[in-house]
């Protein structure tokens, strides 16, 4: 996941922080990246809950079906790890949550053509 989180940064630093893309191919690699992005977030969440399954295997598995509070904590956890992760995946997929652009970014919008391009671009 080391080499997917450093690619998904520094192509979202090329792409959405310097200047140099242009609309359209900011538009084409933005599916790419909530993808990946939601992809590392995945694998972040499964990998936290693999770290606490281990934890808990190798500290307490005879008194795990007693319910000790290390065990209640544990799955507390991911339990909410999992919620965290479906929520984040939910809102970043929904467009009703996404910002609506300001005035003045209209013109380098990502979702609206350019005003270079000859058309006005629509309002949301």
């Amino acid at each position: 996941t080391g080499f997917v989180f450093d690619v998904q940064w520094i192509l979202g630093m090329a792409f959405f922080l310097f200047p140099w893309a242009s609309a359209p191919l900011r538009s084409c690699y933005l599916p790419l990246h909530v993808f990946f992005g939601l992809l590392l977030l995945a694998m972040s969440v499964a990998s936290c809950l693999l770290g606490i399954i281990e934890k808990l295997l190798f500290s307490i598995t005879s008194t795990y079906s007693e319910f000790t509070s290390e065990g209640i904590l544990a799955n507390v956890l991911g339990l909410l790890l999992v919620a965290f992760g479906v929520t984040v995946g939910y809102v970043v997929t929904k467009e009703d949550f996404r910002r609506p652009p300001n005035p003045e970014e209209e013109a380098l919008s990502v979702h609206f053509k350019t005003l270079s391009e000859e058309e006005i671009p629509s309002s949301p």
